[in-house]
């Protein structure tokens, strides 16, 4: 029987942005912060895959080159509704980004993985709310906030498992950017 992962690709933060987004996140009124050490940004949420198609993806990505996006989180947003809301920073990175984006689904695609058909809107998030929560105070806190600019030097494909606290993150292979 193959086993069953829950997979998503990111760009691990480094570790000096993921400190200064964990001291903003203590000044969130509201809302479970996302462990420091799983701050990331997603670039395809893959969901449920078997361990062979997370073989195949892990070949089609591993010859993908493309240049290291410039990054700077600021822009307080919301996504999710009333199961759930996920409050996070946008990223301002320009087109690099936006390339690795596509030229990623399109490896993907190669390998007869679809990943999510949302509009791609690249963001970290910092802190998941109630459904009914009021995330006005939280968005408001990160409005004036900036972190960066930086540079991500790779992209990482994840295994994902859920808990009850909160989702632990398994960096299953990293390919660096140029």
């Amino acid at each position: 029987m193959t086993a069953i992962m829950r997979l998503f690709i990111a760009l691990p933060l480094p570790e000096d942005i993921r400190h200064d987004l964990a001291a903003l996140q203590t000044r969130l009124p509201a809302g479970r912060p996302v462990a420091q050490e799983n701050l990331h940004l997603t670039l395809a949420f893959l969901g449920d895959q078997p361990q062979d198609t997370a073989e195949d993806i892990h070949e089609a990505l591993d010859t993908l080159n493309a240049p290291a996006p410039q990054i700077t989180l600021q822009g307080a947003e919301i996504f999710g509704g009333r199961h759930g809301q996920a409050v996070a920073l946008g990223a301002d990175c320009g087109a690099p980004l936006y390339e690795l984006h596509d030229r990623v689904r399109g490896r993907l695609r190669s390998v007869g993985v679809q990943p999510e058909r949302r509009r791609f809107r690249p963001h970290v998030t910092l802190a998941r709310l109630s459904g009914h929560a009021n995330a006005a105070p939280s968005l408001q806190t990160l409005v004036p906030a900036q972190i960066g600019p930086f540079t991500c030097p790779a992209f990482a494909l994840f295994a994902s498992t859920l808990h009850r606290d909160g989702a632990i993150h398994e960096e299953l292979a990293r390919y660096p950017l140029a």
